[in-house]
C-alpha cells in the first residue's frame, strides 16, 4: 500500500506473510520480503532512498534486515524502531511460558522446528516452535531489547544500526513492558547500543500509540524532514 506525503514522499506499508499478530514466518523470510519491496522501489519507482519504519517486532525485522547489508539495503537512508520492546520479558511474566519454552527447545531439537506450537503456547494466533522459541528464549533471534542483556550483548545485536540514521521512539506506559523494567534507562541503552540513535520519549504513551498518535506522527515527521533521502548510492554500481 502507497499513499503520497508532502515533500514528494511516499508512504509503503509492508505486509510480511502473517497469521493473526504473530509471525508464522522466520526473520529471514522478512528480510527477503523487505528486500524486494526496496528492490520494485528502486526499479520500477525511482525511489531515490528508503527510510524504514518498524512497529514492535517490525524493530526486529529493521534491525536483522540492517545486518544483513545487501546491495539494496543501500537504498535505506534512515529508520524509525517504534516500540522496541522485549516479547521474552513480557512473556515470562506468564504462566505458560517456562514450560512451552522447554517444548519448542524439544520440538527444534527434533527437527519440528517449523511445527505449530499448543494453542495455549498464544492462544491468539498459531506460531511455530521456532518462532516461539525465538521470541520467548533468552537470546533467541528476537531478543535484542531485552533490559537484562548487557551492554556489550546490545552491542552485539543492534550496534551495526550506528551505521544508519536512527530514530527509536519508545512508549512510557507500553503496556508490554513488565513494570520493573526502568523504561528510561533502557531506551536510553538501546539508543546508545546504536551509535546515539534519536531518542523520543511518549509520556503516557501505550503500546501502538493509539492515544498520543498526534504526538508521535508530529516526531515522525520532524525525523523524516530530517533525513529525507537526497539522492542514493547506486546498489549496483
Amino acid at each position: 500500500m502507497k499513499r503520497a506525503t508532502d515533500g514528494g514522499v511516499r508512504l509503503y506499508q509492508v505486509r510480511c506473510m502473517l497469521q493473526g499478530h504473530v509471525r508464522l514466518t522466520v526473520l529471514p523470510q522478512d528480510f527477503l520480503e523487505i528486500d524486494q519491496l526496496i528492490s520494485y522501489l528502486i526499479n520500477k519507482e525511482d525511489s531515490e532512498g528508503v527510510i524504514l519504519l518498524g512497529h514492535s517486532t517490525g524493530c526486529q525485522d529493521i534491525v536483522y534486515y540492517m545486518r544483513r547489508n545487501t546491495a539494496c539495503s543501500r537504498a535505506v537512508r534512515a529508520a524509525i524502531l517504534q516500540a522496541p520492546v522485549s516479547d521474552r520479558e513480557y512473556r515470562a511474566t506468564l504462566p505458560e511460558t517456562a514450560a512451552m519454552i522447554d517444548l519448542a527447545a524439544k520440538m527444534i531439537s527434533e527437527g519440528r522446528d517449523m511445527e505449530l506450537m499448543p494453542r495455549e503456547a498464544n492462544p491468539e494466533a498459531p506460531i511455530t516452535a521456532y518462532r516461539y522459541h525465538s521470541l520467548c528464549a533468552y537470546m533467541g533471534d528476537d531478543d535484542m531489547f531485552s533490559s537484562d542483556l548487557t551492554d556489550d550483548q546490545l552491542r552485539l545485536r543492534i550496534g551495526h544500526m550506528s551505521n544508519t540514521a536512527c530514530q527509536v521512539i519508545f512508549s512510557m506506559a507500553d503496556e508490554y513492558v513488565p513494570d520493573y523494567v526502568d523504561k528510561k534507562a533502557l531506551v536510553e541503552r538501546i539508543c546508545r547500543a546504536m551509535g546515539g540513535a534519536e531518542k523520543v520519549e511518549i509520556e503516557w504513551g501505550n503500546h501502538s500509540l493509539s492515544n498520543r498518535v498526534e504526538e508521535a506522527v508530529q516526531a515522525i515527521l520532524d525525523f523524516v524532514k530530517r533525513e529525507v533521502p537526497k539522492g542514493w548510492d547506486d546498489p549496483w554500481s
